[in-house]
């Protein structure tokens, strides 16, 4: 999305919002949230205040204020469906309101109803909407960059193919919410916020792809490592590398098999069981454990070192040798060659996890 004709100066911010403080503006404003309730368009309010603006456009074709018509005392509107600026609040809008193809950046709403209201295509760059609801809303087409939803209600909204770019959603519920072709960049989360981690893949009669799935998740989990909230930081990517392999790696590897795109998805294969992608030290403690246990039924069955063939004798043999101690007191001889090199293995795979162990384990102590 083009930030062109979206971050205006100063002097247009604050004639955006001031027009609707005029005398004039004012009584519009009235006009303009009862036709809102009422299902009246818009437009037919504006028609007799638009300011006849053809020379007005930027090369993205947002249109913007000359400086020399911004009177303080004046109120106009550039299009019909110029509502930037506009302050509206604790009101109740029902279903399907007039909300369409507007430009509400810089508006504010707070402690407004929209549940089940229509804001397609609606541009929503730098709007503010605090302990609001909108449940439901479809803003499919829509959104915008800065747009801040700040402690409010967006669950099972529909968000296809809008944007939310340097967005806030801090204290807000976004649960249910739907995302296909939706762009979300550098958002900000707090530890109000409320996200699915299994993210709702239908809205109506759409579904959205499952190779999209990794992405949204990206996003969430970039939201919170910028907020530093570690635990959902360790949710999300185990949900997005999860996500990335079953529905990216596989199909990549099924449709055009080779040794590198195998050996790729299989190394993320174990790496996602044994350690939770870098986040769940506990796994490796487990596949440690089932490691050893393993090795010894092997020893047990092939033959323990020493006289004792005791199934006893064997996880011991197999934990000291997991662990790399180093005793001494049981090996194998020259003559079981064989053994011996099987049991250097299973101390290079305790070497391997027990170090794999401290450093995810280190990263979660040094982050939390």
């Amino acid at each position: 999305m083009d930030r062109e004709g979206f971050v205006f100066d100063i002097v247009t911010q604050r004639f955006l919002k001031n027009r609707w403080e005029t005398e004039l503006g004012k009584r519009v404003l009235e006009e303009v949230i009862e036709g809102l309730k009422n299902g009246v368009e818009v437009r037919a309010i504006l028609d007799d205040y638009v300011l006849e603006h053809p020379e007005n456009q930027d090369p993205y074709g947002h249109p913007y204020f000359p400086k020399s018509a911004m009177d303080e005392n004046s109120f106009w509107v550039l299009t019909h469906d110029d509502l930037r600026g506009i302050h509206v609040y604790h009101e109740t809008f029902p279903n399907n309101s007039s909300f369409t193809v507007k430009s509400l950046s810089y508006a504010r709403f707070f402690g407004c109803n929209f549940s089940g209201t229509n804001m397609e295509r609606t541009e929503l760059s730098m709007a503010t909407f605090e302990k609001c609801n909108l449940e439901a809303v479809c803003f499919a087409g829509g959104g915008g960059i800065g747009t801040r939803f700040i402690d409010s209600n967006l669950k099972d909204v529909c968000y296809w193919r809008a944007a939310l770019i340097d967005g806030d959603i801090s204290g807000s519920d976004l649960r249910g919410i739907y995302l296909e072709d939706a762009k979300l960049e550098n958002i900000t989360v707090n530890y109000s916020t409320k996200l699915d981690l299994a993210l709702n893949l239908t809205w109506k009669t759409r579904s959205m792809p499952v190779d999209q799935i990794a992405d949204h998740l990206k996003a969430y989990r970039i939201a919170y490592e910028r907020a530093e909230i570690w635990h959902n930081v360790d949710q999300y990517l185990s949900k997005e590398r999860t996500a990335n392999r079953k529905f990216l790696l596989y199909p990549q590897s099924k449709e055009k098999f080779s040794a590198r795109g195998f050996y790729r998805w299989f190394s993320d294969v174990m790496w996602g069981y044994c350690t939770g992608y870098g986040t769940k030290p506990s796994r490796l403690i487990f596949s440690g454990f089932v490691v050893s246990i393993l090795y010894s039924i092997f020893f047990y069955i092939a033959g323990n070192p020493g006289e004792n063939q005791e199934f006893v004798s064997s996880l011991y043999f197999s934990f000291t040798t997991f662990a790399t101690l180093g005793y001494g007191d049981l090996s194998y001889g020259e003559e079981r060659w064989i053994m011996r090199l099987i049991s250097t293995s299973e101390a290079w795979a305790g070497a391997v996890l027990i170090a794999a162990y401290v450093g995810v384990l280190g990263r979660k102590v040094i982050r939390h």
